[in-house]
């Protein structure tokens, strides 16, 4: 069967490129022919995969725009048996008899609810149409030749509920065999991009009121990332915490992963679709607190290590309880209970449904 991957932008990092190399992955040890569709040049290297792009070169920016251009790949993949949108939206079937699987990291209300952009000038301009181009692709949902893979239930079901579109549930895909818990220090780790919707100027100002390490890792690989960051150090700043809060940036995967096999306890501050990152501090064997909301109930089944979303109180106790040692009895179900996302599991079931269009 030939199959066509398409996905706008590969470079920007995060749970999204990690299920984009994990389907090629799996991909490469199968007889298909299959085709990475990219705006520019991607940075990787595949075996068995041809990549076809728009431009011949690597262009580390312009990531919206980039997606905005996924509609021309998907034209100009027409002619494959099958298309997988592995980004997460904006494709519309080119052709009447085009199938097209997409994999759905939110619901799409984020991008509708946003008609209006904080960006100017040409900015702006992007933003409005990516928004236009997103409202085509939900309009045409009901579509029979898209198909839906949600990465949660969450998802799933809030899918359902706006769309009235059902999906197949495959967990993304973690790599649980990376982590080795080891020397466990009363330390506090949080992953994610310098971003504003990730929240963590609420991770700092709960830290503070405690006297445990706390270090925050992420990317800044675009302008509002740097941007944010420095927001992060004034706010360090102005509350005297340099002394306890580091906020680590564009570290090496080795580094990431001894912190976190080294810390005891890894904190959430925002709402997630899935989480890859809380999934990989309990392999690493760290206590999770996390809001009480969204996909966090699945990736961490235990009522007593989430809290109540943005109150400060509820989450200063619950990291003050697992840093006494009140939630290590948990470890071990918490282990077994990640079992059902690893990266083995997400291959499997994500070439069962392709060949359910063979």
């Amino acid at each position: 069967m030939n199959i066509g991957i398409i996905h706008g932008f590969v470079g920007g990092g995060g749970g999204t490129e990690k299920t984009l190399l994990s389907i090629l992955e799996a991909l490469e040890q199968t007889d298909h022919n299959v085709t990475l569709y990219t705006f520019s040049k991607p940075k990787i290297k595949l075996k068995k995969i041809q990549i076809k792009t728009i431009l011949p070169i690597t262009i580390p920016f312009f990531g919206l725009y980039q997606r905005i251009m996924e509609s021309k790949l998907v034209a100009k993949a027409k002619n494959e048996d099958i298309l997988i949108q592995a980004s997460g939206g904006l494709s519309i079937p080119a052709t009447p008899n085009q199938k097209i699987i997409v994999y759905c990291h939110s619901d799409f209300s984020n991008d509708l609810e946003n008609k209006s952009t904080k960006y100017k000038g040409i900015w702006s301009l992007y933003y409005k149409q990516y928004y236009n181009m997103m409202k085509k692709f939900v309009d045409n949902l009901p579509n029979s030749k898209i198909f839906l893979v949600s990465n949660s239930e969450f998802i799933h079901n809030s899918l359902k509920s706006k769309y009235n579109k059902n999906s197949k549930i495959i967990y993304p895909p973690v790599n649980l065999d990376e982590f080795n818990p080891r020397n466990k220090k009363n330390q506090i780790v949080s992953i994610g991009r310098f971003s504003e919707e990730k929240n963590l100027e609420f991770g700092i100002n709960v830290m503070s009121q405690l006297n445990s390490s706390y270090y925050i890792i992420g990317n800044t690989k675009t302008k509002s990332n740097i941007l944010y960051y420095k927001k992060l150090e004034d706010q360090i700043k102005k509350l005297n915490l340099e002394s306890k809060t580091n906020l680590l940036k564009n570290i090496d995967r080795n580094i990431l992963i001894n912190y976190l096999n080294n810390s005891k306890l890894y904190f959430h501050c925002s709402n997630e679709t899935f989480g890859i990152s809380v999934v990989e501090s309990i392999a690493a064997g760290c206590i999770p607190i996390v809001p009480d909301n969204t996909a966090h109930k699945e990736t961490v089944p235990f009522d007593e290590l989430r809290y109540v979303e943005n109150n400060e109180n509820d989450a200063k106790n619950k990291v003050s309880s697992a840093l006494n040692g009140e939630f290590d009895h948990i470890l071990k179900p918490l282990a077994n209970s990640i079992k059902k996302f690893s990266r083995e599991k997400f291959q499997r079931s994500f070439l069962e449904l392709i060949e359910e269009f063979n």
